[in-house]
């Protein structure tokens, strides 16, 4: 039997070695045990630099075992930490199902955190850091878009000015011809005539 005082927020906190709130991905039963594998939404103290954590429970379908932590897929929950290995990111839910939250708790354990000063900045910054990547990638990809479009635009108004110069052009030529036809019909029929005059007087 657990102590009743494992079921309370402050006495987890307290005992924690780092909180995360995270989305269940996968559940994978050993027999004797259950790995669980978390992805990380945010940490709430003592953050790793890891988008996903595995957490062990020692239950599992050959063997279970009482006040330990069980976890459905796609379940959003909130979980108090104790480490196993950080370099591998396993953990174990520390007091077994008493540290185990739904991610509503969330504001609950920020505010006990800053009651007993484990409510860094840092937990913050680190989050904000991944949001402000997303949104600098966001607005990269928009910018490109731009670009693209403003470079579709230029080469339409290229292509727009080309052929309103063609059509000048064509429109030139025609204007010279109709120009030049007019004035060389009169010398043609003015050599006419004086070549039929001449041969009269011969005659």
């Amino acid at each position: 039997m657990l102590d009743a005082k494992t079921a309370e927020i402050p006495y987890q906190v307290n005992n924690s070695d780092r909180i995360v709130v995270g989305t269940v991905s996968k559940v994978i039963d050993y027999g004797r045990y259950t790995i669980t594998t978390i992805t990380v939404n945010e940490w709430l103290y003592n953050p790793l630099p890891a988008k996903t954590i595995k957490v062990r429970t020692e239950t599992g379908s050959i063997q279970w075992t009482e006040d330990e932590a069980e976890f459905t897929k796609n379940e959003s929950v909130l979980i108090m930490l104790k480490e196993v290995d950080p370099d591998k990111q396993l953990f174990n839910v520390i007091f077994g199902f008493p540290g185990k939250h739904p991610a509503t708790d969330r504001d609950t354990v920020i505010k006990e955190l800053k009651a007993q000063g484990k409510w860094l900045e840092e937990n913050q910054i680190e989050n904000k850091t991944d949001e402000t990547k997303q949104i600098e990638n966001a607005d990269f990809a928009g910018k490109q878009e731009g670009n693209q479009t403003g470079n579709q635009t230029n080469d339409t108004g290229m292509t727009k000015n080309a052929e309103t110069a063609d059509e000048q052009k064509e429109s030139s030529n025609q204007t010279q011809k109709s120009n030049t036809t007019p004035f060389m019909s009169p010398i043609y029929l003015l050599v006419i005539i004086l070549g039929a005059v001449i041969y009269i007087r011969r005659k």
